[in-house]
């Protein structure tokens, strides 16, 4: 086993991602970006691999998932630097480390919203609004700031609707089977 300075081998990568559980594990942290308790982990790993609603769930399901999860999963990605496991709190958190994971899990396609006609639509609007300023319909100082503005909302939403800190979507649920 390497020091979490050291880049992660491919090995060890399969290794890590060998187990459904721990690659339910890495999904659940990697796109929920927040530490996670055990309960919550194994609530969730449990519901995923029975196929139901977490409030579906019975003890003995949950249990064997918790089970497995502290004695076995959740120290292995520890002892591997991919994630911070403090069995005293139950809280575990995906490391910077984590990113080196994900260049072998398949990536799911990111839905790219484009923008491209937004931009057409703006660009005829500023051109029906210097058509009213040649015809001295409209004031070439309303005009430029509709154009401003209207430039000024598109470049806001842009950035609000593709903003996601640079994470890429991690992987579908059905990839982790």
């Amino acid at each position: 086993m390497e020091s979490p300075s050291d880049e992660l081998e491919l090995d060890d990568a399969f290794n890590i991602l060998s187990n459904s559980r721990r690659r339910y594990i890495l999904y659940y942290l990697y796109t929920h970006d927040e530490p996670a308790t055990i309960d919550e982990l194994a609530g969730q790993i449990a519901a995923w691999e029975n196929e139901i609603p977490i409030d579906e769930l019975d003890d003995t399901a949950r249990r064997r998932v918790y089970v497995s999860l502290y004695q076995t999963h959740l120290p292995k990605l520890d002892d591997f630097g991919i994630a911070d496991y403090d069995r005293d709190e139950g809280v575990v958190e995906l490391t910077d480390r984590a990113d080196e994971i994900v260049r072998y899990l398949p990536v799911g396609e990111r839905e790219q919203r484009d923008f491209t006609w937004y931009y057409v639509a703006l660009a005829g609007g500023a051109v029906v609004l210097m058509l009213g300023i040649l015809v001295d319909v409209i004031p070439a100082g309303a005009a430029a700031i509709a154009v401003a503005l209207g430039l000024l909302a598109v470049v806001v939403y842009q950035f609000l609707v593709s903003n996601d800190d640079g994470q890429a979507d991690f992987l579908q649920l059905e990839d982790l089977e």
